[in-house]
């Protein structure tokens, strides 16, 4: 993310234009700095003749986007429990032990919830709850 503000966390917008190109709408990228946006639109374009310094960037502020802060609860996640909700998220489910730490630290910060079906006893399916599916720092 780029920032934070009393109302949430920033998701800064750059307006990216080559110059000299022919398409006059640009594109718009998101990116913590310009620098960062000039280099990313660099290493993504297809042209060789394309110079770093022929890159123009503009602050497009009115697309930035603007997430929730961050819960108490998932601030304190680390990095294995911050990926098995992502996990969860594009599989639907995560299957293990029921007394699994990272599944049992979740569960408490109220991220997923065991369904109580599994294939053999003390396994089951976990599937992330309503709170969790809108997260958008997992």
């Amino acid at each position: 993310m780029s920032g934070q503000t009393d109302a949430g966390r920033v998701r800064k917008v750059w307006h990216v234009k080559i110059v000299g190109e022919d398409n006059l709408i640009g594109t718009l990228i998101y990116a913590p700095t310009a620098g960062k946006a000039r280099y990313q639109k660099f290493l993504n374009a297809d042209c060789n003749s394309i110079t770093f310094a022929s890159i123009r960037v503009t602050r497009a502020s009115s697309d930035d986007e603007v997430f929730p802060l961050i819960d108490e609860a998932v601030a304190a996640l680390d990095s294995e429990q911050k990926s098995t909700p992502t996990h969860t998220l594009k599989n639907g489910r995560f299957y293990t032990s029921t007394n699994d730490r990272t599944m049992f630290c979740l569960a408490q910060a109220g991220l997923v919830r065991n369904t109580g079906r599994g294939w053999s006893e003390g396994e089951a399916y976990f599937v992330l709850t309503d709170t969790a599916a809108r997260l958008p720092c997992l």
